[in-house]
């Protein structure tokens, strides 16, 4: 069993540790995920598109996506901020921590593995699906579907744990 018990404790464990995780998030883990999601995106652009790639670039304060592409026969480069795109990530990651709280290890460390990869692979399917947003008008269409759909995702994978795990209900 987790170490806490009662709802009101739950809750607020829960929005401690998301104060914590956006606080380190806007202090370098955002960066270092995107590094991460950009590396996995490379990893299978290089084995699809020679001439395209995906980088994190730093442009004064902030930091952005900068992709690399071949349009036209062309070389052309864009950017694409973080923003609403990877910023979901700190739903997931407050409540795989949460997670570790209340219920036993072996369930935690499931849900982690699992809605992590999930999340990972949604967000290398973006970055490669950015990559062909000005030559292909069915991958413009999924990345515009994709674009805003991050913190759906999100919920629907913190309501799919509460249902398999259900850490709020009284017992």
């Amino acid at each position: 069993m987790g170490l806490l018990t009662s709802t009101r404790n739950k809750i607020i464990a829960l929005i401690l540790i998301t104060i914590i995780v956006f606080l380190g998030w806007q202090n370098g883990i955002e960066v270092f995920y995107a590094r991460v999601v950009t590396f996995g995106s490379n990893v299978v652009l290089s084995a699809i598109k020679k001439d395209t790639s995906v980088e994190v670039e730093k442009v004064e304060t902030t930091y952005q996506f900068k992709v690399r592409a071949l349009i036209d026969n062309r070389k052309a480069s864009f950017p694409q901020a973080f923003g609403g795109i990877l910023q979901p990530f700190v739903i997931v990651l407050s409540w795989q921590l949460f997670l570790f709280l209340v219920l036993n290890r072996k369930s935690a460390l499931k849900s982690l593995l699992l809605n992590f990869g999930i999340f990972y692979l949604f967000h290398v399917i973006f970055l490669i699906l950015l990559t062909a947003y000005h030559s292909s008008e069915f991958q413009k269409f999924l990345y515009l579907l994709l674009m805003d759909s991050f913190y759906i995702i999100a919920l629907v994978l913190v309501i799919k744990d509460n249902m398999l795990y259900p850490v709020f209900r009284k017992r």
